[in-house]
This record gives structure tokens, C-alpha cells and sequence, in this order.
């Protein structure tokens, strides 16, 4: 795509900023990350530090802007590390070049990976280098100092926890553009690419919630501890009491944070399971409300959205019973609108010769179970054929080829399907025989010409039906079944589409009501193999 037709207007200006053609998105994130999250983590460390060395006399603050740095650098290689296709897709854009549908996938996958991968590996980092310093602490000090040095620690640990929580929201939220610009662009979207690595909502909870809670008991357990330790109480008491108060209470705070996170799942889950079983076709699942919050209200939304489905369903159904599956599909799809085109297709018109003698001498509930049998495999053999039977009139059928979707061969699928349903009223006959029933006799007369065709009626009750002469002409046709002692007459217009493809019996040049001139028909008899 040329640059000049590229719709920089519609990406924010941020992710186009370069250097040279270079983004400078992801450096930009990570130095307001850092200035943002890092530096107040870091005045914070040293309130810590500045606390606990008044009462252990132990110069830490070297250590503290060792970890930190340590840290920070790593930050910056994770996020280089995780950024090679989200940095590879906005060069394309800043170059004026579309990227491609895979290009765009590969950074809309990166952009949902980057948070926890960036925030995952600086929690690695930093584990490793407080957990050396712990080492060391035991190994250099006496076993007292070391105690009291661990609990500067775990401080420390417990800062760089919470700051890291907000790290990953704001990682989030500073890829959230990423995932948008790359979908527009055509990425394919699937969380069950093996690609995506899947943060859930249980443990994004937990992470969430814990260092919340936790790090003010912590904080305040050592605040107070030291301050015990300044006005002359004994350290060692002191810090047993303030280790029982804090695992106390932090054992609370994770009880509570398990409590949260099951409550928030479990209406969650039901909401995924029902959403799945709808995916798989069973409009019968609803959601279960547990209680009166927003996902409840949420899941009664999707049993709304659910039972709409159902009663669609319902109608798609019901309304395929009076018309084909294309023209219920193209109405309700919006395909097919109210009013007409003009298409070339074949029409064909069958019915049952002295049908209303029968009626008169049968009892009419007979005669709906027998036309009810014959029709439900005539028109099985119609649609399969590409056929669209769009009207009945008690013992006839109108049937469509070549509309409301274009078939090029709609006058041969035309007359294949009669000759196979002549076979079918055959084997139907022979059923009939056996129980001495009343056979039927039918015939079908086909014509190809130029029609009107639509969806004719008003928006309450509307019929899909041909409009013109062709639909007149293969009535006319299937009528002089009757005379000739034939049971598939085609016209020559039929003729001329189908001629190398069918074996003609009798032939005859009849006048037809409503046309001026003769109809030529051919019987057709049979196809050549």
C-alpha cells in the first residue's frame, strides 16, 4: 500500500513515532514504566531500609540499588526479547507498507503475551537475587542479624511484588492498542493457538489481590517492630510477636483472597460451560444464577440471547417446512429481498393426473398421509437436484432451477430430477399395489426461458414465486401429459439446453392456451450413460 493512501489517521500517533524508521513504542513503554513504577518501588525500598538500619546498624542501601539496577536491566532485555514481531509490524507501518494477515497475527499474539512474559521473568530475576541475599545474610552474619535481615528481606520482596502487580496492568494496557491495530490489520484471533500462552482469571486474581493485602501487614509488622526495637524492647520477642501477627494475619488475607476468587470464578465457569454447549449446537443450557451481582446479570443477559436463538431456530425450522432451505435461508439471510430480478432458469410444474375423482371417493384424511409420503421424497429428490420448490397447490408443485442461486446447468438438473422422480412414483406405486391403494399418476412439464423471480407479497406473508411466461408454459406443458400419454414433456427451449444429454420419445407441435404460437415438446425417456 502506498503511504499516501495508508489511514494514519486511524492508529494513535504514539505507535507510529520512530527514529530512523525504528519504533520507539516498546522503549517508550519501558521508560515510563520505569519512571512511573520503578523509581517510587525504589523510594520505598529505601524508607524500608532507612527503618531497619537504625535498628541492625547494617549499611543496605548499596545492596538495594544493586537489586534494583539488576532488575531494571533485565526488564529492558525481556522487553526486547518479547518484542521482535510487535517491533517488526509498526516498522512495516511507519514505512507506509499493509502488513500481512500473518505478520499481523504473529504481533497481535506477541501484544497478549508480552504482559506476563516481561512481568514473569523480572519475577524470576528478582527471586533469584533476593534469594542470594538471603543466602548471604545467613552465611556472612550472626544468626540473629541474619533473622532480622531476612525480614528487611521479604520487605523488599514484597515492594517489588506490588510493584511488578501494577507493572502487569500497565503492560496490559500499553499493548491494548498493539492487539487492536494488529486485528484491524486482519490478525486471526484464537486463544487456542498453542502460541498464546493463557493467563486466566484465577491466577491473574491472585496475583492481583495477595500483594495487596499482604504488604500492608508486612509493612506494618516491621514498622512496628522496629519501633519496639527503638524504645528499648527486646528484639528477639519483638520479632516473634510481629512474625505471629503477621503470618495471622496474612493467613486471613489469603483465606480471603481464595474466598474472592472462587466466588468471582464460579459464575465465570458456568457462563464458559453454557457458552460452550451453545457452540456445540444445545440451545437448551442456561446459565444457573448463584447470586445478585453483575455476572449473574450477565449470564441471565446470554439465557436472554440463548432463548432468542431457540425461537429462531424454531422458525428457521418451521419455515423451512413451507419453503426450500435456500429460499428460508436466503430470506432470513437477507438475500433475498422483497420485489424481483430477471434470471434465465427452468421451471417445472408437476401434478397428479384425475386427482380431484380421488379426493371425492377417499377420505380426505388419507389423502394428506398419501400426498404427505410422495411429496417428502419428491422433494428430497427436487432440492437435491438444486431444485426450489416454492409453491403447492393440492395435488401440484412448482419447483425452480437455476434461482434464487445461479446454476449454469439448470435445465439438465431440471430433467434429471423428473426422470428420477418418475422412478420414485414407481416404487411408491408398487408399495400402494400391494396394499390395493389407489395408484398415482403424475406428470411433469418443464420449459427454460427469462423470468421475473422474488420474494412477492408484503412483509407479513410474502411467497417466493416466478412472475411471466415461463411459469404459464410448463403448466400448459404438464397438461398435455394427459393427450400425448406421456409423464416428462420439456419445450424446446429445454431442448436445446439438453439435447446431447437426454432420449427423446414422442415429439408433437401442440397449441398451448395463452400463446399464439404452437409449443414444440419432446417426451423424454430416459438419459444418455
Amino acid at each position: 500500500m502506498k503511504q499516501s493512501e495508508f489511514p494514519y489517521d486511524k492508529i494513535p500517533p504514539a505507535l507510529l513515532r520512530d527514529w530512523r524508521g525504528h519504533p520507539l513504542y516498546i522503549i517508550a513503554t519501558y521508560l515510563r514504566g520505569q519512571l512511573m513504577l520503578t523509581l517510587p518501588a525504589f523510594l520505598v525500598a529505601m524508607i524500608f531500609t532507612r527503618i531497619i538500619a537504625r535498628v541492625i546498624r547494617y549499611d543496605l542501601a548499596s545492596m538495594v540499588t544493586v537489586v534494583v539496577a539488576l532488575v531494571t536491566a533485565m526488564a529492558y532485555i525481556f522487553y526486547h526479547r518479547y518484542s521482535t514481531n510487535i517491533r517488526a509490524f509498526l516498522s512495516t507501518l511507519i514505512a507506509g507498507i499493509s502488513p500481512d494477515q500473518e505478520l499481523a497475527t504473529r504481533a497481535w499474539i506477541e501484544a497478549i503475551n508480552f504482559p506476563p512474559f516481561v512481568v514473569g521473568g523480572t519475577i524470576l530475576v528478582a527471586i533469584l537475587a533476593y534469594g542470594a541475599q538471603a543466602i548471604y545474610f545467613f552465611l556472612t552474619t550472626e544468626f540473629r542479624l541474619a533473622i532480622e535481615l531476612q525480614g528487611w528481606i521479604v520487605s523488599l520482596a514484597l515492594t517489588v511484588a506490588i510493584a511488578l502487580v501494577f507493572f502487569l496492568l500497565y503492560l496490559e494496557r500499553t499493548m491494548y492498542p498493539v492487539t487492536l491495530l494488529a486485528l484491524a490489520m486482519g490478525a486471526q484471533a484464537s486463544l487456542d493457538d498453542s502460541c498464546v500462552y493463557r493467563f486466566r482469571l484465577r491466577p491473574k486474581l491472585l496475583v492481583l489481590i495477595l500483594p495487596i493485602m499482604i504488604v500492608p501487614l508486612v509493612t506494618l509488622g516491621l514498622f512496628g517492630y522496629s519501633q519496639a526495637v527503638i524504645l528499648g524492647g527486646d528484639p528477639t520477642t519483638s520479632l516473634l510477636l510481629t512474625g505471629v501477627v503477621v503470618i495471622f494475619s496474612g493467613g486471613v488475607a489469603v483465606t480471603l483472597t481464595l474466598l474472592l476468587v472462587r466466588n468471582v470464578l464460579t459464575p465465570v465457569q458456568e457462563i464458559e460451560q453454557v457458552m460452550t454447549a451453545v457452540a456445540d449446537g444445545d440451545l437448551t443450557a442456561r446459565v444457573r444464577p448463584y447470586n445478585s451481582d453483575e455476572l449473574t446479570d450477565l449470564g441471565l443477559h446470554f439465557n436472554t440471547m440463548t432463548e432468542e436463538l431457540a425461537e429462531q431456530e424454531q422458525v428457521k425450522t418451521a419455515f423451512g417446512r413451507y419453503v426450500s432451505a435456500t429460499v428460508r435461508d436466503g430470506i432470513l439471510g437477507g438475500r433475498i429481498r422483497l420485489g424481483g430480478e430477471r434470471r434465465e432458469l427452468t421451471i417445472a410444474f408437476t401434478d397428479i393426473r384425475n386427482f380431484t375423482s380421488w379426493c371425492e371417493r377417499t377420505p380426505p384424511e388419507q389423502v394428506i398421509r398419501t400426498l404427505n409420503a410422495y411429496y417428502e421424497n419428491l422433494v428430497q429428490i427436487l432440492t437435491d437436484h438444486g431444485g426450489t420448490v416454492t409453491r403447492y397447490t393440492g395435488d401440484g408443485v412448482l419447483v425452480l432451477f437455476g434461482a434464487p442461486l445461479d446454476d449454469p446447468d439448470h435445465a439438465r438438473h431440471a430433467v434429471e430430477a423428473a426422470l428420477e422422480a418418475h422412478e420414485l412414483l414407481e416404487k411408491f406405486n408398487d408399495i400402494r399395489r400391494t396394499a390395493g391403494a389407489f395408484e398415482l399418476r403424475t406428470g411433469f412439464g418443464i420449459h427454460t426461458g427469462i423470468a421475473v423471480v422474488g420474494s412477492i407479497g408484503c412483509e407479513a406473508r410474502a411467497e417466493y414465486t416466478p412472475i411471466g411466461d415461463p411459469a404459464n408454459v410448463a403448466s400448459r406443458i404438464e397438461g398435455l401429459n394427459r393427450e400425448l400419454g406421456t409423464s416428462v414433456l420439456i419445450s424446446h427451449a429445454t431442448y436445446e439446453c439438453v439435447a446431447d444429454y437426454v432420449i427423446v420419445g414422442k415429439t408433437a407441435e401442440t397449441p398451448v392456451k395463452g400463446r399464439v404460437e404452437p409449443v414444440q415438446v419432446y417426451e423424454i425417456v430416459g438419459l444418455h450413460t
